[in-house]
């Protein structure tokens, strides 16, 4: 046999292992524009890197900063530095900074650059300084592909690894539909767009969700202190990459001592927990002084002239948190930007989940919504519910595993609902991550737009020299191609599917399309597609085509008895979605 027989044979006997590798390699080609957040990760690695505390010699690069006592401090947790240092240490001891500004100025010569400095940017953010502008832009299109490899390392991994979690998990409790739950994550949420950028949500999530999953071994079999211990161990660390991940090892805390002995198990996983913390309160100390004081406070909330002419970014209540708010859920539910609009399919997720509990795992599925439910109700209460301009809420990032355990659930009870919204959410993260991510008023018109125009973020083919950015971004959607016709391959089949699941499926499809029509204009969006954004229309159409395609595809075969053998039992036409099995 040949070597591509053998290897293709070896890929069709682990397609669920392959379909989650194909995509990790499809978001590692992505080399995303940076903006503030991206840099004040990679201005606190230089500053680690020189062993110094500030960040004084960057700070123009981002608005991401606080200003205490005449230096500039960064606000991000010290988790996604202290594992970029080392790589970045390398590059730079190998004449890797070099290589990399060398290949940046390579990318000018694609047909629509996307990090050459803009004379035209906006002075405010550089103290109005026009040649301060130039000169800084030129130095963050140097770094950029400095940040892409150290994205590699600190969220592209991360990333898969969180996707391989979530899998085992899924595969535990509905054998066979794991990797369709974990590759409905990786594909049609916002982790589709925070796997490729250096963020500290990816490392942060699959941290936190990791001490889910050791939890959850250990309720599985006798009562073991040292399992509870490395499940609080991971719950703290997490914190150390980003301290709103803190929430999750609060719920998994009730989830960790909800058994037989709970007091030994709390002081097993507290222990745990102070310990996995103990890096981000030791550079607290180190950085500011006390173990429990944060840059956030004295983040700059504007730049002016000096650079620091506001300080108090996060002022009200608790570190910007205050009482949840009415119009912040709905932002979060039917805006723009919100969950239901952009991706809908974590309605099937929810719902699984509420399968799950009739299950046989009510602890675990109490548990995943109560870290859903605790991160909602955080994001509504904080100032600015989206993060930024980002392509929906990145603060919920971390409850997305948890719900997504749910799509197991769901693809084995309703396969045509759940991939009826799974396409369109795809679709509209696809568009994200393909054009630019961060969004302002112009709202999600602005994708299409770019998409329009051809105007593609470059790949590593981009660097490599080649053009145009439309060629360059195939090998990208060809990768994607192959994970999700793998993740097929390892999913069973859903045929005969259930005439009933196809009306609600189609239901389902139509109430998206209204939400996403009209819900933008209750939320008050600057831009809704019924004012000022009609180009939204055509990512909505073009999701509620594809989706439609599937159904009638799906319909047509609905009679046909499958033939392929299936991974595990699959569940016929009469399975409702309150069906108890597990």
């Amino acid at each position: 046999m040949s070597a591509p027989r053998r290897l293709l044979g070896s890929a069709l006997a682990r397609p669920g292992a392959v379909a989650i590798v194909l995509l990790g390699l499809a978001w590692g080609t992505i080399i995303h524009q940076t903006g503030w957040a991206q840099l004040g990760h990679y201005a606190e690695v230089r500053a680690l890197s020189d062993g110094r505390k500030n960040v004084d010699p960057w700070h123009w690069e981002t608005g991401d900063v606080a200003y205490i006592d005449g230096h500039y401090y960064s606000v991000k947790s010290p988790g996604m530095a202290a594992i970029s240092v080392p790589p970045y240490l390398l590059l730079e001891a190998v004449g890797g900074l070099d290589v990399a500004g060398d290949a940046a100025l390579r990318a000018r010569d694609a047909e629509q650059p996307r990090w050459a400095p803009n004379e035209d940017s906006p002075w405010a953010q550089y103290g109005y300084d026009r040649r301060r502008a130039v000169r800084v832009e030129q130095r963050i299109e140097a770094a950029t592909p400095v940040v892409w490899l150290l994205t590699l390392i600190a969220a592209v991994i991360p990333s898969v690894l969180l996707l391989f979690l979530v899998r085992g998990v899924g595969e535990r409790l509905v054998p066979g539909y794991g990797t369709a739950a974990a590759i409905t994550l990786g594909l049609a949420t916002i982790l589709m767009t925070f796997a490729t950028e250096f963020f500290s949500h990816a490392i942060s999530t699959t941290v936190a969700f990791g001490a889910f999953c050791v939890l959850m071994r250990e309720r599985q079999g006798e009562p073991r202190p040292a399992l509870v211990a490395l499940g609080g161990l991971l719950a703290g660390l997490a914190c150390t990459f980003e301290v709103q991940a803190g929430l999750v090892g609060v719920v998994l805390a009730a989830y960790a001592i909800a058994r037989g002995g709970w007091l030994r198990r709390a002081g097993a996983y507290a222990g745990g927990a102070l310990v996995g913390a103990l890096p981000m309160l030791a550079f607290n100390t180190w950085m500011l002084g006390a173990p429990w004081k944060l840059g956030y406070r004295d983040a700059v909330a504007e730049i002016g002239v000096s650079g620091h002419s506001e300080i108090g970014l996060n002022d009200d209540g608790f570190f910007g948190i205050t009482l949840p708010r009415l119009d912040a859920a709905g932002d979060l539910l039917y805006g723009g930007r919100g969950l239901l609009v952009l991706t809908p399919i974590l309605v099937m997720a929810v719902i699984g989940v509420l399968i799950m509990r009739r299950s046989g795992h009510r602890a675990e599925a109490w548990t995943i919504l109560g870290v859903a439910g605790a991160y909602f109700l955080y994001d509504a209460a904080y100032w600015q519910p989206y993060g930024g301009g980002t392509p929906g809420p990145r603060f919920l990032i971390p409850a997305l595993p948890f719900v997504a355990v749910g799509l197991a659930y769901a693809y084995r009870a309703r396969p045509a609902t759940t991939l009826a919204l799974a396409i369109p959410s795809a679709l509209a993260m696809l568009v994200a991550t393909i054009t630019y991510p961060l969004l302002g008023e112009e709202g999600t018109r602005r994708w299409v737009e770019l998409l329009a125009d051809g105007t593609i973020e470059h790949t590593v083919w981009t660097i490599a020299g080649i053009g145009p950015n439309w060629l360059a971004i195939m090998p990208f959607l060809a990768l994607l191609g192959g994970a999700i016709w793998f993740a097929v391959r390892a999913t069973p089949s859903a045929l005969p599917v259930d005439r009933a699941d196809l009306a609600t499926a189609a239901g389902a499809l139509a109430a998206w399309i209204a939400v996403a029509v009209i819900g933008p204009t209750i939320a008050a969006d600057p831009v809704t597609p019924l004012d000022g954004g009609p180009e939204t229309f055509a990512l909505i159409g073009a999701g509620a085509l594809l989706a439609a395609i599937v159904l009638l595809v799906l319909r047509g075969r609905s009679r046909i008895p499958d033939q392929r053998p299936a991974a595990a039992p699959s569940p016929g036409p009469e399975l409702a979605l309150g069906d108890t099995s597990s």
